[in-house]
């Protein structure tokens, strides 16, 4: 018995050295190890869908649950899945979600999967197919058939493992959504958070992205045109957003105008400005 606890003790020690050993100075991390994780915010029309697939890292596989694919047609580079469905109380669209990660996972890990980025378009629909799917546990409902409590728990479970396995896949991942404005009970200060069922995964899901963008548009009244802007820095009202990839504040200053008819643009325009010439995106970085 004593021989195998001293056993397993060096068996576990051999792997922890392993582990150890992997570790890297942060100064030698390059470009290709940097891979976006990015929420981006805003209201209806505000150019979140278009700017994020038309600039990130290509080729771009776009999950529709919005119904918005029409803002993207005839770019090349950029591949769409609708995922919605008709039937405002249907699990369906849930279903097909849940199974098109997986697909993605079976990809990844077979060395099959043809996309640079994965762009989910958009939480505030993913949130409500998922409570579809989250009121097919427990048959009670609360007034009007609205979800009751017991609904919220599996729902907010499912919707994070959902979010969090995108995240963690080895590709760049954008996730568009709106927000709502919200109100502090204890000091009664209003704050824009992202528009999902459950004040603390409204305040966690920011903290799962390295990247959190306001998108917005002005109108250019000299030149009779809207302009395009994302902002990657909390403020006022809107304080998770940040960037990881603006680190210090060092590359650039807020707001970002998101020009599609220049180059670059968007996420080319930041990894460039992160980066310098490492940050444009190279065949060998899609793999």
């Amino acid at each position: 018995m004593a021989r195998r606890k001293v056993g397993a003790m060096e068996e576990r020690r051999e792997i922890m050295g392993k582990i150890l050993d992997e570790a890297k100075p942060a100064e030698e991390m390059k470009r290709e190890s940097y891979l976006l994780k990015t929420l981006i915010c805003s209201e209806s029309g505000g150019g979140k869908t278009t700017g994020a697939a038309l600039t990130l890292p290509k080729p771009v596989l776009l999950l529709d649950y919005d119904n918005r694919a029409q803002s993207v047609v005839g770019f090349e580079g950029i591949d769409v899945i609708p995922c919605f469905e008709a039937d405002s109380r249907s699990p369906k669209a849930w279903d097909r979600a849940e199974n098109i990660r997986k697909e993605i996972w079976v990809a990844v890990r077979g060395g099959t999967f043809k996309y640079a980025s994965v762009l989910e378009d958009g939480l505030s629909s993913l949130n409500r197919i998922c409570m579809n799917w989250a009121l097919l546990l427990d048959p009670k409902r609360g007034l009007g058939g609205s979800p009751a409590k017991q609904h919220y728990g599996p729902h907010i479970k499912n919707l994070a493992d959902h979010i969090l396995s995108m995240i963690a896949l080895p590709v760049h991942y954008c996730l568009t959504g709106h927000f709502n404005l919200t109100e502090d009970e204890e000091t009664g200060a209003h704050k824009y958070l992202p528009k999902i069922y459950g004040k603390q995964a409204r305040t966690d899901v920011p903290t799962w992205f390295d990247e959190c963008y306001l998108a917005y548009h002005k109108t250019d009244e000299k030149e009779h045109r809207e302009r395009y802007y994302w902002h990657t820095a909390g403020f006022g009202r809107y304080e998770f957003f940040k960037s990881t990839l603006n680190q210090l504040g060092k590359f650039w200053k807020n707001p970002v105008e998101v020009d599609l008819e220049e180059s670059p643009a968007g996420f080319e325009k930041l990894l460039e400005l992160r980066f310098g010439e490492e940050g444009k995106v190279k065949d060998e970085d899609i793999k």
